[in-house]
């Protein structure tokens, strides 16, 4: 199997690909309403982004975070399912909510906005950990 960064590709793409249609199910069904409310989105103006640069933007920072955990647990050479959702949840509290705070802390990110955001981090970063779990050597 090719290998990116010495990780496997396919371990790669179900990690992404998994955490970008968990990304579509936590903003585009569970949590649009009140994510569109919180931050003042209606039908006509979601915002000032273009949706095809936002997708694609979306596919690589999940891409990111998939290729940063793998590299995590590879260095650390963990291969169990619950080590591998451990470090997962570590690396999520310490990088993933600390870096969403700054929204809330340093300007006027709704906080609500921020719990979302933040239950979101902490079940993809689990969710793309529990998947590398399969791919290691």
């Amino acid at each position: 199997m090719p290998k990116l960064f010495g990780l496997n590709v396919l371990g790669l793409l179900a990690a992404s690909v998994a955490f970008f249609m968990l990304g579509y199910l936590w903003y585009g069904v569970l949590f649009m309403d009140q994510m569109m409310a919180l931050m003042g989105y209606t039908e006509e103006s979601q915002g000032n982004f273009e949706p095809a640069m936002a997708m694609g933007l979306g596919v690589l920072n999940v891409a990111i975070v998939s290729i940063g955990i793998g590299l995590l647990l590879k260095w650390l050479n963990v291969s169990t399912l619950m080590t591998a959702v451990k470090y997962g949840l570590i690396a999520a509290v310490c990088f993933g909510l600390t870096t969403t705070a700054y929204g809330w802390i340093y300007g006027t990110y709704p906080i609500r906005m921020a719990y979302i955001d933040g239950a979101y981090t902490l079940v993809g970063y689990a969710l793309v950990a529990a998947i590398w779990s399969f791919f290691s050597d």
